[in-house]
């Protein structure tokens, strides 16, 4: 992938002290792929902050970006060419695997990616570490988040069943009225069901905050 400089930014670590912070902030071009009406979307993220949103195009777009806090823009960039975005379209499935993240001497290194998907596709995530946002998706979705925080955002009205599970940490269904039911010993859950909508949101997190959200 190549990468290309955006930004720069200066910032105070004390109000008493100027001290300057460094961050180096990377990009490459939007990766696309051409899918049908019928195709199913499956990412791989391993660490960082993700997004997933609808697109009213007929193609899957992923954009990513790397920041660099404290680190030269030299440094920045060989860490960021060590990542690798595999995809392969098998069996009616976009397989999409963002690899070879660097487990060492990545300290303020920020992986931040952006997917793009047709709004009634169907979407599983796989995702390591991070932050974890999703929002107006109308097909089923899968989730499934090792440690961090998720928030997941659905029509209600698109929506026929929700689940939503943290082994460790809060599980919790937002706007689902006296439909929710929740419970919690060991690990948290929460279920919604009876939509008359079609789709089906399944999250689960293993470690931190997993929330849905119906809007």
């Amino acid at each position: 992938m190549r990468w290309v400089p955006t930004f720069a930014v200066l910032g105070m670590l004390a109000a008493t002290v100027a001290t300057a912070v460094h961050a180096t902030v990377l990009e490459t071009e939007p990766h696309t792929f051409q899918v049908t009406a019928n195709h199913r979307v499956r990412l791989e993220f391993p660490v960082g902050q993700l997004k997933v949103v609808p697109s009213d195009d007929a193609r899957v777009r992923f954009d990513l970006r790397v920041r660099c806090d404290g680190r030269r823009e030299e440094r920045c960039e060989e860490l960021a060419n060590r990542l690798v975005l595999e995809s392969e379209d098998r069996g009616g499935t976009l397989h999409l695997k963002l690899e070879k993240y660097p487990k060492w001497r990545n300290r303020g290194m920020t992986v931040i990616g952006e997917l793009h998907v047709p709004r009634s596709l169907a979407v599983q995530v796989e995702m390591g570490v991070g932050e974890l946002d999703i929002e107006g998706l109308e097909g089923d979705l899968d989730v499934e988040l090792g440690v961090g925080e998720a928030d997941v955002r659905v029509t209600r009205t698109r929506a026929n069943h929700v689940s939503v599970d943290a082994g460790i940490g809060e599980a919790a269904i937002r706007g689902g009225g006296s439909n929710t039911e929740s419970r919690g010993f060991i690990g948290s859950h929460a279920m919604w069901s009876g939509g008359s909508g079609r789709s089906s949101v399944r999250l689960h997190v293993g470690v931190g905050e997993a929330q849905v959200r119906l809007e």
